[in-house]
């Protein structure tokens, strides 16, 4: 990915203990995340302002049986968050807001759509539902269950992309199928740590005043989440200096289309899988359910607890609030394609899904290099629900495959 440890990316330097740094306060700032493909030109320009330039479409975790005893419905909106659109569909329906499942959240400033759940007993039928602009019933069908977080494959993106740089046209088939084929990290973007970075040294410091634990709350669970947030951007810097395309004795991997995983002992034997996309190399947000890794990747992670001065009990406080997994090192965009927008000349139109708990915004840093964050579009698991992340459901665990 570019970047040394030690070398602007808040890391430990060589002649810098963790203590003195944590003291300083050098490292309780989010890392610096480098940019990657920098042999290939950047796209330049940013999301367009309009909400039409950043459309979200929601991919269900599985198909609606089409019977049981809640009504699945498909929703269309624009400029709402998802709590607004859940507002107006317990009233239309004349059902308790509480009683309305759905499983992901939606950016407020876009065009998206999403998939709710209605108990069908005591709620008007659909079809009889008087939704107001700007919220249009798109499908409806019936499951059996109420729909919950984490009820999600993934979601669809269609963002527009204007004010690029010359030639930004001619260079971006090379620069997608480079992000297409090889992907990007997987990290954090710089809104997990809010406005002036500061999310994490008021993280870390309510940590070490024992102030994270359950009685925080919601917002204790979101600065828990920013505290393994740094942590696994920090493991992938590090990791990502030792080559993403090769394994390591002791890589935590999760198998594809599983949720399990497993400590790697024979990198040989596992690096064709690795190759073909059979396994998948991990990092870690950590807790007492995480898979621990082994051998060069375990000190990859001490370093970098070290490096934000997180001891063993700083780690059991964490855990109260933070139960752990493993995410992916890597990002890989399925379905990437691009084209010039006939309707504004020297915009280009990108598409692409992603799995759940993954950010369209990582995609388009990687093609303009600049991040959008600061930007009128983010992903609505930051904006709506900073601390989404960390209901991702927990990692299997795998000991042979």
């Amino acid at each position: 990915m570019g970047a040394r440890p030690g070398a602007g990316n808040g890391m430990v330097g060589p002649m810098e203990s963790s203590s003195e740094a944590t003291r300083s306060g050098a490292l309780r700032a989010p890392a610096e995340l480098p940019f990657e493909h920098l042999d290939l030109a950047a796209l330049g320009g940013q999301i367009g302002p309009e909400p039409e330039d950043f459309v979200v479409d929601e991919v269900p975790l599985y198909a609606a049986a089409g019977q049981g005893d809640h009504w699945y419905v498909r929703l269309g909106k624009r400029e709402r968050t998802t709590a607004d659109l859940k507002r107006a569909v317990a009233q239309a329906a004349s059902v308790p807001e509480r009683e309305i499942g759905h499983a992901g959240l939606k950016d407020k400033h876009a065009v998206t759509s999403q998939w709710l759940s209605v108990p069908v007993p005591r709620s008007t039928p659909p079809s009889a539902w008087q939704l107001p602009e700007p919220y249009r019933l798109l499908e409806v069908t019936r499951h059996g269950n109420k729909l919950r977080i984490g009820h999600l494959e993934g979601n669809r993106f269609r963002i527009r992309l204007v004010g690029m740089a010359p030639g930004a046209l001619a260079a971006a088939a090379a620069l997608c199928q480079r992000i297409a084929e090889q992907g990007i990290g997987n990290c954090f973007g710089s809104q997990r740590f809010g406005l002036g970075q500061r999310n994490l040294e008021t993280a870390l410091t309510l940590l070490q005043r024992r102030r994270l634990g359950p009685r925080a709350g919601q917002r204790g669970k979101f600065l828990a989440s920013v505290i393994q947030s740094e942590i696994f951007n920090r493991y992938l810097i590090l990791r990502s200096e030792l080559g993403r395309q090769r394994l390591l004795a002791g890589d935590v991997v999760r198998l594809q289309g599983s949720r399990a995983v497993f400590v790697v002992a024979d990198p040989e034997k596992e690096a064709p899988r690795l190759a073909a996309g059979d396994i998948h190399l991990t990092g870690p947000l950590v807790g007492p359910k995480m898979k621990a890794s082994e051998g060069q990747p375990l000190e990859l992670e001490r370093a970098v607890l070290a490096s934000l001065g997180l001891d063993e009990d700083a780690l059991r406080e964490l855990g109260r609030s933070a139960p752990g997994t493993r995410r992916d090192l890597l990002l890989r965009p399925d379905g990437l394609t691009w084209q010039p927008d006939a309707a504004q000349p020297g915009s280009l139109v990108v598409e692409f899904s992603l799995p759940s708990g993954a950010y369209a915004s990582l995609v388009i840093r990687a093609l303009t290099r600049q991040d959008p964050w600061s930007g009128a579009n983010t992903e609505g698991d930051e904006r709506e629900d900073p601390a989404g992340e960390e209901r991702t459901p927990e990692s299997a665990e795998h000991d042979s495959a």
